[in-house]
């Protein structure tokens, strides 16, 4: 049977199951960003499940029609073909910072290219030493898809941290890594979580209040940060060294550093040591967008 009528009937319902799995998926997204419950099930809905098993269900529909017109070995070109799409639409997702579901047209299209390649990788008469290198390419998307994303992560977070204009610093308490960063950069906010086993300390960078006066006036209680009329909103504190104060919230024991233009709040995580956040505290220290960017994407 010629390769190309192969490619066609891997094809066509490759690409169509893949573009109403991604409506699908689109629809979800939505309704779980409009959804409103006291639990997480009450967001989910009847499509859940089907996105779940719907790979399956489009790759079972590609062994069908391959076998239907007699393209052998139809389990094979089936297989590979979904695992080329599944690795294309994890590589779209990986560089998409954005992080919005796949739309129905590219997923058409990544299933029709995966598809139709699986097929013609079964097919095609060569040697089976060059077979397994053709098997390998159509497998690198999916092999790719965790270094393109850390990768993808550090550049959008590179971007992020310099465009939010605070100072960005991280702790050297001993044991501590960072293990998260997010930025704000239109509301001028920047959260770092560093850990230690099972002991985490929170950080929030935000620019100094206008009206920042210790020990009466110290900025918003880490609670506020990040919200309207934020300023005023905490008690005083009280002053434990140059541009260094504490206060006492229902958080904990939290450290207030000023670094230039930015205050730094560190609260405690559950049964995190008071002295293992005054020492992070004690040890900011001045890091570029790139290595900040580098330590959140390990």
């Amino acid at each position: 049977m010629n390769v190309l009528y192969r490619m066609a009937v891997a094809a066509v319902p490759g690409g169509l199951g893949a573009a109403a799995l991604a409506a699908l998926w689109r629809h979800e997204a939505d309704v779980v960003a409009g959804c409103e419950s006291d639990t997480i099930g009450g967001c989910l809905s009847p499509g859940v499940p089907i996105l779940l098993v719907g790979p399956l269900l489009v790759t079972a529909a590609v062994w069908f029609a391959l076998r239907a017109t007699g393209a052998e070995p139809a389990g094979w070109g089936a297989g590979l073909g979904a695992l080329a799409t599944v690795g294309g639409v994890l590589l779209q997702q990986a560089v998409d910072s954005g992080g919005t579901p796949t739309s129905p047209g590219l997923a058409f299209l990544l299933g029709v290219v995966g598809f139709g390649a699986g097929a013609a990788v079964v097919a095609v008469p060569v040697p089976p030493a060059l077979r397994v290198v053709l098997v390998l390419v159509l497998l690198a998307p999916m092999a790719a898809f965790p270094a393109v994303r850390r990768e993808a992560g550090r550049a959008h977070d590179r971007r992020t941290f310099a465009e939010s204009g605070l100072a960005l610093v991280v702790p050297r308490a001993p044991g501590y890594d960072v293990t998260a960063a997010r930025a704000d950069p239109d509301r001028r906010l920047l959260w770092v979580t560093v850990t230690r086993s099972d002991h985490s300390i929170y950080m929030s960078l935000i620019d100094l209040p206008a009206d920042f006066a210790p020990p009466a006036r110290c900025g918003p209680a880490v609670a506020d940060v990040g919200s309207a009329g934020r300023a005023g909103s905490a008690p005083g504190c009280r002053q434990v060294g140059p541009d260094h104060w504490t206060r006492s919230e229902p958080v904990g024991q939290v450290h207030l550093v000023r670094r230039g233009e930015t205050l730094v709040l560190l609260e405690p995580g559950y049964g995190t040591p008071s002295a293992d956040v005054e020492t992070a505290a004690r040890t900011l220290t001045p890091v570029s967008p790139a290595r900040l960017a580098e330590l959140a994407n390990r």
